[in-house]
């Protein structure tokens, strides 16, 4: 009796405790291609542990590689948060943007306070397919977007 008291103590340790995979994006761990007209760019997104992922998106001009964003998705307080890293007329700039509600294929990052991007959309069409794109606040400015291929 006392070991099934252990047994079952223990199943409950492990249900009350273990993190639910579909709060984080795991998916996009990995290398995704992006295809345009000028060529191709990437995203990669590297697992730190359980509540940090660290990414960047670049492209390869001949020997050089050039790195446009650097990001991270990170758990904060309880909130998933995407913060971006990119280059505005030569000065670093950094913006969080909150996960506003997932679903398992979709999740919206939101920063109230940016223009452009006001928002940051995943929406994995397939486990190797993932559709992004971003809002402005403005209307009236087209929004960017691309379908990121998992590399192989």
């Amino acid at each position: 009796m006392k070991y099934a008291f252990i047994i079952v103590l223990t199943f409950v340790a492990i249900a009350c405790f273990a993190q639910d995979r579909t709060d984080f994006p795991y998916w996009l761990e990995g290398t995704w291609v992006i295809e345009s007209e000028t060529g191709e760019s990437y995203e990669e997104w590297v697992l730190f542990n359980d509540s940090l992922m660290k990414g960047k998106t670049y492209r390869y001009f001949l020997q050089d590689t050039i790195v446009f964003d650097t990001m991270s998705i990170k758990l904060v307080g309880g909130n998933v948060v995407f913060e971006m890293a990119a280059n505005i007329r030569n000065q670093r700039v950094k913006a969080g943007f909150v996960l506003l509600k997932p679903t398992d294929d979709l999740w919206k990052f939101e920063n109230p306070i940016t223009d452009s991007p006001h928002n940051i959309h995943y929406w994995k069409l397939e486990s190797d397919r993932v559709y992004v794109w971003t809002e402005t606040m403005d209307l009236e400015n087209a929004c960017m977007d691309f379908i990121m291929i998992r590399h192989r």
